[in-house]
């Protein structure tokens, strides 16, 4: 198309169009369709960069309470105990009736074994966040139904007790993770049923004809009392490693609804439940298969009952006693290594001491009659010491990058000198150090 103005008889026509530029557009690559040949992929032209995957760090780990503080206590717990066992010696006539023989303190030696069971038991499921308060009276199983629970073959009466300790860890676990139960409670439950299985025990005794006898060879008081001390401080030493901290810090969040129930903390409540509850019934076990009778236990720290359900919860509070006053704590978050022996011993040795004391003529029972105020005294004094080491063992704060890092002043800064108030350029950015 052509512009001729209006004003021009120019004989010349000035072509004043654009021409467009008629570029051929860029082949395709050689292997055609559009696949680079070195990807043999589609070649997308708007595709940019490829994506970052973000990843999610991790939660940091619970900090650990500092456990110097615990060893400190136990050291000054062994001390406590030398003093309790020396007194014992100087009142060895009343206690004993005589010279403290090996002959006569066989029967002491048994009683201190079922009673560091006891405590050991008790006191895992004290570390685990999940007390469980039953376990004081899983020795009455074998106590009271010897024919079931030693039989001919104490092997046999044995794995009857594994079978029950198993059935009572399943409905604390079941009751504690499933349908959310506090432990405590569940733990309550957990003994009005084995209270109330009794007479099923009963029946299944007579139902398969079981019959009392079985014994073991006895290797000696003294070396079945070392076993268990053994065993409780083995379970101490291997509470320190720290990937069993960690663990027992996820139990416990599985057990009160804090933390997420995976399997591996539910497997654990279940197992720890299930050992304690099998330590606890050894206590009864022990004595009958290897001394022949019940009678060899004396249950001086119970109240004057018969062996029966009930005492099983007299013996509730020397347990609760001896696992506070060794250090372990209420809420789960540390446990003792000698402490659960030392405190075991003590509390024993004690009590051994105060059984012997005499009133006056006017009231020979007087120290008898005030068992319970010591009780009370000592569960009061088990709960102080939890509580400090609790306090003492505290971890830790981590320091806050934000708070840690100090804005530093500019050399020119007088604080006397209030200012103008205006923007001075050169004084130095505050932030700038922050950055």
């Amino acid at each position: 198309m052509t512009y001729v103005p209006p004003d021009r008889d120019d004989e010349v026509v000035l072509d004043q169009t654009q021409r467009l530029d008629t570029t051929p557009a860029p082949a395709f690559p050689a292997v055609g369709n559009g696949v680079d040949a070195q990807s043999a992929q589609p070649v997308d032209p708007f595709a940019g960069r490829p994506a970052v995957t973000v990843g999610y760090a991790d939660s940091p780990a619970a900090p650990r309470d500092r456990t110097v503080f615990q060893f400190v206590w136990e050291a000054i717990l062994l001390l406590l105990t030398l003093n309790a066992l020396f007194l014992v010696y100087q009142r060895q006539d009343e206690i004993f009736g005589g010279d403290a023989t090996m002959d006569a303190l066989g029967s002491h030696f048994t009683t201190l074994t079922s009673l560091l069971l006891i405590a050991t038991g008790f006191g895992l499921t004290l570390r685990l966040g999940a007390v469980n308060l039953a376990v004081p009276a899983m020795p009455m199983l074998a106590l009271m139904l010897p024919s079931l629970f030693i039989g001919e073959n104490p092997l046999v009466g044995l794995g009857y007790l594994a079978g029950a300790s198993l059935a009572l860890a399943i409905v604390f676990t079941v009751l504690t993770v499933v349908f959310r139960v506090p432990p405590w409670l569940a733990g309550l439950a957990s003994l009005v049923i084995l209270a109330g299985s009794f007479q099923a025990f009963t029946e299944l005794a007579e139902l398969v004809g079981a019959t009392d006898g079985g014994t073991w060879n006895n290797p000696g008081e003294m070396w079945v009392l070392l076993g268990a001390a053994a065993l409780a401080v083995a379970g101490g030493l291997l509470g320190l490693v720290p990937a069993v901290r960690d663990r027992f810090t996820k139990v416990k969040g599985a057990a009160d609804g804090t933390g997420d129930r995976d399997a591996g903390s539910v497997f654990m409540l279940l197992g720890g439940n299930l050992l304690a509850l099998l330590l606890a019934a050894l206590a009864g076990f022990l004595p009958i298969v290897f001394n022949g009778g019940a009678e060899s236990v004396q249950w001086f720290a119970s109240a004057p009952l018969s062996v029966g359900v009930l005492s099983g919860l007299d013996l509730t509070p020397f347990a609760l006693i001896a696992v506070l006053l060794a250090g372990t704590s209420p809420w789960g978050r540390r446990g003792p290594v000698f402490g659960t022996v030392l405190a075991t011993v003590a509390v024993w040795a004690l009590l051994l001491v105060w059984s012997s004391l005499t009133g006056p003529a006017s009231d020979p029972e007087l120290f008898q009659s005030w068992t319970g105020a010591l009780y009370a005294g000592l569960l009061l004094l088990g709960l102080f010491v939890a509580f400090g080491l609790d306090r003492l063992g505290r971890p830790k704060e981590p320091a806050d990058d934000d708070t840690s890092a100090t804005t530093e002043l500019p050399a020119t800064y007088d604080p006397a000198d209030p200012g103008t108030g205006l923007f001075d350029p050169s004084l130095q950015d505050p932030a700038a150090a922050n950055r």
